[in-house]
């Protein structure tokens, strides 16, 4: 199971429940009591499992854990056994079922999504602790069942993730400009290095920093007519910031380093984790793994991180997430003709596309001087990263986020090379 399976029950919580509320709303029986405390024996970690550091995160694994308690209680009503690590597929669902039916009986759409994701992130929890117990076919169907309840079956696919082998995988993830740069920056970190209370290096260590991910920028106070630090090596002088934040791609890649646990960023310092080690040098399906989980979380800090309520950032962020989708098909998009203004447009709307353009570009640009994306007469996505392209944006709330579910035709040329 990828790590990314826990953002799931991330995107949002069931308004305006808590974890009381949900206890609550469990039966009242030996069942829902034998639940309890089968739920709270794995409760701890769980949370930790869950826990990646995000704003709430904590707050929705324990909301997660009474959505779950409900629904094991409701599942021990038909079975004999107290075992949860291993749960059958029909029972489950009639369980889900009955839950739901108590629990949301208002069609309340949100709150029975927030259920299912909830037992399916406490699958997937069973699955990658170890904890599973039962056959591997009826942990597949458990799987099987949960997506096709949350609308996530394996026919709606975007892009084909075409079939490599663990070796190549880790032989294109590790020669990738960005995980060289990445541990540079890990190997530079060190035992630890402190921080500001914003969770940023400080202002003389950005210098240093910037350096591993191939970047010339030095922090102090601003000085007047120097530019800010872009995301490729330059010639010009190098530009003063006075934040970390003002180094894109170093603050793109911490927050993807604190996103994985690569790093854990406290009050004062950050310091590495155990994964780091295997990020490093790990055996290959565990090291693919942990480069996997980055690159995922780095595409998702450098493209998903709009704010939403600036209509420029989120059309650029669909510009580029629907490039990249286009660039990891069989039918890539011509480099040449993406995002040419319609005959008959305006002198305004030109003007617009062009600009919206030149920002996209500027974006996939980045990427590609990170090994992600080649650009020639196309833009194309190696086959060994078409994987992270599908788990970053082959997502329907993120798709819907950017407003890409409901348009057929997102006027990307593809025609073939």
């Amino acid at each position: 199971m990828s790590k990314s399976s826990r953002n799931r029950n991330k995107r949002k919580g069931p308004a305006g429940t808590g974890s009381s509320a949900a206890r609550g709303s469990s039966p009242a029986s030996l069942s829902s009591f034998r639940a309890g405390r089968a739920v709270d024996s794995l409760a701890p970690a769980f949370v930790r499992w869950f826990d990646d550091g995000a704003p709430g995160a904590a707050a929705t694994a324990l909301d997660c854990l009474a959505a779950i308690e409900s629904v094991m209680g409701r599942y021990m009503d038909r079975v004999a056994a107290a075992d949860l690590t291993r749960l059958d597929p029909v029972i489950l669902a009639d369980a889900l079922a009955a839950d739901l039916a108590a629990t949301a009986p208002n069609d309340d759409d949100d709150r029975g999504e927030f259920v299912i994701a909830a037992v399916h992130g406490f699958v997937d929890f069973l699955a990658d602790t170890d904890r599973w117990s039962g056959p591997a076919e009826q942990l597949a169907d458990v799987v099987d069942l949960l997506n096709a309840l949350l609308g996530e079956t394996e026919d709606w696919r975007l892009v084909e993730v075409p079939v490599i082998s663990d070796d190549d995988a880790l032989k294109v993830f590790s020669e990738l400009p960005l995980i060289q740069r990445t541990a540079a920056l890990l190997q530079w970190i060190g035992d630890a290095k402190p921080v500001t209370g914003t969770g940023a290096l400080r202002t003389k260590d950005i210098e240093a920093a910037a350096a591993c991910v191939g970047l010339k920028a030095r922090g102090g106070p601003k000085q007047a007519g120097v530019p800010h630090a872009g995301n490729g090596g330059s010639e010009k002088p190098v530009p003063t910031v006075r934040s970390m934040y003002e180094v894109p791609l170093l603050a793109q890649v911490w927050e993807a380093l604190a996103r994985t646990e690569l790093i854990k960023i406290g009050s004062t310092k950050a310091a590495p984790t155990p994964a780091t080690a295997v990020f490093l040098g790990g055996e290959t399906p565990d090291r693919l793994e942990e480069l996997v989980f980055f690159v995922d979380q780095f595409l998702a800090a450098s493209v998903l991180g709009y704010d939403p309520e600036q209509p420029w950032e989120v059309l650029v962020a669909a510009t580029v997430a629907s490039i990249l989708l286009a660039a990891a098909s069989a039918d890539p998009p011509r480099r040449d003709t993406v995002l040419d203004p319609r005959t008959g447009a305006s002198p305004e709307e030109r003007a617009t596309v062009e600009a919206l353009k030149a920002a996209a570009v500027s974006q996939l640009e980045a990427l590609a001087e990170q090994g992600i994306l080649t650009i020639d007469t196309h833009f194309r996505v190696p086959p060994a990263l078409v994987r992270c392209i599908a788990n970053t944006y082959e997502d329907a709330t993120v798709l819907e986020d950017l407003g890409l579910l409901d348009i057929p035709d997102l006027d990307l040329d593809s025609e073939d090379a």
